[in-house]
């Protein structure tokens, strides 16, 4: 449920003059986004979506660096409007709308990277990192292809970010061993990995919408989920839930898209701005992130969360219990078989230069 910020640290040193921006007064195809200002001049506002709620953590983000970030980069000829909290629906209803042009883009969790891109799943498999050094290291080596893994699926992706490594939540007893995981009942709203990742750990997980998780959990329905902190804070979950086991189940990406026939009408200029721009900050908005999610997560501990610690050998049992999944999922063509090989030869290359 992460979603996109720009960081508005240096501008791109490339950027659409006012003369370029003039030229562009009557873009093809853009004209139902074309805005007129009071003192004459004009943009095109794009229509974005996202589940995070209006002033809260990621949103309040989003409004201070992600939209001025844009506007500055391109002169003021494009702008974002953007809908908060939820009111298009959750990622599977904003993918729709930005399919039927309803919307142009969006700033989309772990689940709706993996619904417009199939390709990312496996960055989320579970136990696949052990730190932010092997997550920033695969991406220096794959961002490339990753765009043109979304490309191919119709969007342009404008940033690549992370909900971060995500914790279990549980209201009933610690989890952490397999027989806990048994007696638990968890939510799953992410999609199939999740989903399967959970059956492989032996506990029976209700698949709900992410709208519905809240309620499921208040009402006891179900007593445990997986998700990032700055979530957990802002819905107020940290009320209900009793325990933390900050194990490093998941990595979970995020993204910021534009629908790709969207992408196309934007001038040449004004989409190498973006891009240059955004690309030079994303790393900086990722740490960004973590930096919010690990001030969360003090945060309940001192509300009286309790923290879950496991031992190496209790981590590497339920690693055994999910490692099936890996190549399952390449079977499923998800990703390929030698994309998986990549990765694990990346992950082994990095390891090896850093033993700890």
């Amino acid at each position: 449920m992460c979603l996109v910020v720009l960081f508005i640290g240096s501008v791109s040193a490339f950027a659409l003059t006012a003369e370029q921006k003039v030229k562009y007064a009557n873009i093809p195809g853009l004209q139902h986004l074309k805005r007129m200002k009071p003192n004459g001049d004009f943009e095109y506002a794009l229509k974005m979506a996202t589940l995070a709620p209006d002033g809260v953590g990621w949103a309040a983000l989003i409004k201070e660096l992600a939209t001025p970030g844009v506007v500055k980069a391109t002169n003021g000829l494009i702008n974002l409007d953007w809908y908060w909290g939820g009111t298009m629906g959750d990622d599977y209803d904003i993918l729709a709308k930005l399919r039927n042009g309803q919307l142009q883009g969006g700033a989309f969790s772990g689940q709706g990277v993996i619904v417009a891109c199939p390709e990312m799943a496996i960055m989320e498999l579970p136990f696949l990192f052990n730190d932010y050094d092997e997550v920033e290291y695969v991406y220096s080596k794959l961002r490339p292809r990753i765009g043109q893994w979304f490309e191919k699926r119709g969007y342009h992706l404008t940033m690549l970010t992370e909900q971060d490594f995500d914790q279990i939540y549980s209201t009933k007893f610690p989890v952490k061993m397999l027989d806990d995981f048994k007696r638990s009942r968890f939510v799953t709203w992410y999609g199939p990995l999740e989903e399967k990742t959970l059956k492989n750990l032996t506990t029976n997980p209700l698949p709900i919408r992410v709208s519905e998780i809240s309620s499921s959990l208040r009402t006891g329905v179900a007593d445990a989920f997986i998700g990032p902190a700055l979530w957990a804070v802002g819905t107020q979950m940290y009320t209900v839930m009793k325990y933390i086991n900050p194990v490093r189940i998941r990595y979970s990406p995020a993204a910021g898209m534009i629908g790709i026939s969207t992408w196309k009408l934007i001038p040449k200029e004004c989409q190498k701005a973006i891009d240059e721009y955004v690309f030079s900050v994303e790393r900086t908005y990722r740490q960004k992130v973590r930096e919010g999610n690990e001030k969360c997560v003090k945060a309940m501990y001192k509300y009286g969360m309790k923290e879950v610690k496991m031992t190496p050998a209790e981590i590497e049992i339920l690693k055994k219990s999910v490692m099936p999944l890996w190549d399952e999922f390449a079977a499923k063509g998800y990703y390929s078989k030698a994309e998986l090989e990549e990765v694990k030869g990346y992950l082994a290359e990095f390891r090896g230069k850093h033993k700890k």
